[in-house]
């Protein structure tokens, strides 16, 4: 499994926060880290400019929203 593909793909057909952490979780159960499932989406909202101000609207909330749920979720290590 590709989580950057599936998650990019997810992320840009529209799938909401839920899907999103859905989809997360079943990579999660796969053996994915959150640390490495946050690094990957904070990859993506780079390549999608958000960082330069390219409001996506629901796009980017919906990014934003699952990332600041894996980043709480994350055990307290140095990032």
């Amino acid at each position: 499994m590709n989580f950057k593909k599936d998650f990019s793909d997810a992320l840009q057909s529209g799938k909401d926060h839920v899907a999103l952490l859905e989809l997360i979780r079943c990579h999660q159960k796969q053996g994915l880290a959150p640390e490495e499932a946050y690094r990957i989406m904070q990859q993506i909202w780079l390549e999608l400019g958000f960082d330069k101000g390219n409001a996506e609207g629901d796009l980017q909330n919906n990014l934003e929203a699952v990332m600041e749920k894996i980043w709480y979720e994350c055990p307290a290590v140095e990032r």
